[in-house]
């Protein structure tokens, strides 16, 4: 079922004349904008148990085997934060000689971008983190799901 554009029980001046998006759409916009960033090849994102939300990779990619690894380091990452005292894990990124992966993590999950090996890291973290505080605010406006 689609998320409702307004929560059940809101009124007009609630609303102010402005649907909101739907969780649903929140994630496609989401996706689509980082994957248009420089040297990104891809991404998607994933529940914590690894189910794919929306996918946004070239062909080749194993979707389903990126979507386990993204959940693996997203709850490791989220663990290992509270095992160190220091609150919930924003973003992170994993080095190679044939890539960089980007993981964020969010209410629904993790969003997780594979990029060129010379990608501009700041500026992806930079867009990543205001995706992922976007999602925040998508999930906290559209109430429990």
């Amino acid at each position: 079922m689609a998320d409702p554009i307004t929560s059940p029980g809101s009124t007009d001046s609630q609303n102010a004349g402005t649907p909101r998006p739907s969780r649903a759409q929140a994630c496609r916009e989401t996706l689509f904008e980082l994957i248009r960033l420089d040297g990104v090849r891809g991404g998607l994102i994933v529940t914590p148990d690894g189910l794919v939300i929306n996918s946004e990779l070239p062909p080749r990619f194993p979707v389903e085997a990126l979507a386990a690894l993204a959940a693996t380091l997203g709850r490791e990452l989220e663990l290992g934060a509270s095992r160190l005292d220091r609150g919930a894990f924003r973003t992170a990124l994993f080095s190679a000689d044939d890539g960089t992966v980007f993981v964020g993590g969010s209410p629904v999950g993790y969003v997780t971008l594979v990029a060129d090996r010379n990608v501009n890291i700041d500026a992806v973290r930079t867009a990543l983190g205001r995706s992922v505080d976007r999602l925040r605010g998508t999930w906290r406006t559209s109430g429990a799901a």
